[in-house]
C-alpha cells in the first residue's frame, strides 16, 4: 500500500518530471481518440430513491414537496450550506444523461458523493440518519456495480456515531465497492471535534480510505460547531463570507494540526479549494513558523482541494490554489447533480480551467494527480 508520505514523494517527483509530461501524447495533442480529456471528475452528488421517499413521509422540513406541475422539491432548514427559503428541485439522478455528459466533454469517471449539503448531519437524527445512509450505500453501490468503469463512489457517514460509521465505511470497502466516505467539513471546525472522528480514521487507515469532505453542518454532538445563522443585512455576501471562512477552517484544522498524523495511508479532499484558505498562505505560514511548525506547506500539502464549482466562478481562485499549494495536490471537481435529475453539465469546468492554467498544470490536474491517486486506492 501507497502511504500518503510516499505519495507527496512520487508526486514533488512528478512535478519535477513536468518537461517529459509535456512531451506526452496527451499534452502534445497526438492523442489516442480513446485518451481521456480528464481522468476522474473528483466532485459530483448522486440523489437517491431512498432519499426522496424518506423526504416524502416526513411532516416537517426536510421534506420532499410536490408541486403542481408534478416535480419534486426539497424543503429544507436553514444552514450555512442551504437556506430554507423556495422548495429546490429534488430528483432521482439521471445516471444516462450523466454518462453522456460526460462522454461529451472526454471525462472518463467520476466520484459519486452524498449531497452533504443538504445538511441532514445536522438536522436528522443519529437514529434516522443510520438506515439513511446505509439504504443510500446500497442504492449507490448498485450504480457503481452496473458502470464500473465510469464511476467511484464513496459512502454517506454520519458525524454524530463515530463507530457506527467506521462499521459502514469498512462494508463500503468489504462488499460495496467504495473507495471511502464522505463527511460533513464543520465536523473539521476545530481539533477538538475532528478527534471525536479518531475511530472512524483509525478504520479508515486500515483501509486506506478517501475522505470527501464537504462543506456543511455537522451535528451538535461534534464539538465546535460554529454559528449557522446568516445575518439577514446583506445576506448574499455574507453567506459567502461564512461559507468559505468554514471551508478555509477545516482545512486548517486538517492540514496545521496533529489529527492526521496517525493517519498517513488515508487521503482527504476539501471541496471548492478550502474556501478562502489558499489567499490566507502568505500570512498562515509565517505566523506557523513563528509558533514552532518547522514546515507548514508540507502539513497544508497533506490534504487535497478540489475545484468543485470554483472551476467556473472562482477560476482566478483555482490559479491562487496552484501557486500557493501545488498542481499536484489540486484534484478536477464540478460540483454535478446538486437536486438530481438531469442538473449539471461538466463542460464549463473543463473549457474555463483550459484557459487558465498551462499545459503543465493541466496535464496534473486533469490526469497525473488521479492516475496517482487512483492506484494509491488499488485503482489504477
Amino acid at each position: 500500500m501507497t502511504t500518503r508520505r510516499q505519495f507527496i514523494s512520487s508526486a514533488l517527483a512528478a512535478s519535477a518530471a513536468i518537461p517529459a509530461l509535456l512531451r506526452s501524447p496527451l499534452a502534445s495533442g497526438d492523442a489516442d481518440v480513446a485518451a481521456p480529456r480528464v481522468l476522474v471528475d473528483w466532485h459530483s452528488h448522486y440523489v437517491s430513491r431512498t432519499e426522496l421517499n424518506f423526504l416524502a413521509a416526513r411532516k416537517q422540513p426536510p421534506q420532499l414537496l410536490k408541486a403542481a406541475d408534478g416535480t419534486t422539491k426539497l424543503q429544507n432548514v436553514t444552514t450555512v450550506s442551504a437556506a430554507a427559503g423556495e422548495p429546490s428541485e429534488f430528483a432521482v439522478s439521471d445516471i444516462g444523461t450523466r454518462i453522456a455528459n460526460l462522454d461529451r466533454y472526454g471525462i472518463r469517471r467520476q466520484l459519486l458523493t452524498h449531497t452533504v449539503a443538504l445538511g441532514f448531519d445536522a438536522s436528522l437524527t443519529v437514529e434516522e440518519l443510520r438506515p439513511l445512509y446505509r439504504a443510500f450505500n446500497d442504492e449507490l453501490a448498485g450504480v457503481v456495480q452496473q458502470h464500473p468503469d465510469r464511476f467511484l463512489a464513496v459512502a454517506a457517514l454520519p458525524s454524530a456515531d463515530p463507530k457506527w460509521a467506521a462499521e459502514e465505511l469498512t462494508r463500503a470497502h468489504r462488499e460495496l465497492g467504495f473507495i471511502g466516505g464522505s463527511l460533513p467539513l464543520n465536523a473539521f471546525a476545530t481539533l477538538e471535534g475532528a478527534r471525536t472522528l479518531a475511530p472512524l480514521f483509525a478504520t479508515a487507515q486500515k483501509h486506506g480510505s478517501h475522505f470527501f469532505v464537504h462543506r456543511g453542518p455537522a451535528s451538535d454532538r461534534v464539538p465546535g460547531q460554529p454559528p449557522l445563522i446568516v445575518p439577514p443585512d446583506t445576506g448574499y455576501a455574507r453567506w459567502n463570507l461564512i461559507n468559505n471562512s468554514h471551508l478555509a477552517a477545516g482545512g486548517i484544522t486538517l492540514g496545521l494540526t496533529d489529527f492526521l498524523d496517525p493517519y498517513p495511508d488515508v487521503s482527504v479532499e476539501i471541496i471548492m479549494l478550502a474556501g478562502f484558505l489558499p489567499q490566507l498562505f502568505d500570512t498562515i505560514i509565517p505566523a506557523a513558523r513563528a509558533n514552532g511548525v518547522k514546515d507548514p506547506l508540507a502539513r497544508l500539502r497533506r490534504v487535497y482541494l478540489d475545484t468543485g464549482p470554483y472551476s467556473v466562478r472562482n477560476a482566478e481562485w483555482v490559479s491562487i490554489a496552484v501557486r500557493k499549494l501545488g498542481a499536484d495536490r489540486i484534484l478536477f471537481g464540478t460540483d454535478y447533480g446538486v437536486g438530481g435529475g438531469q442538473r449539471g453539465d461538466v463542460g464549463p469546468a473543463v473549457e474555463t480551467l483550459e484557459r487558465v492554467l498551462s499545459e503543465a498544470e493541466r496535464r496534473l490536474i486533469f490526469i497525473e494527480n488521479s492516475r496517482a491517486l487512483l492506484a494509491a486506492k488499488g485503482r489504477g
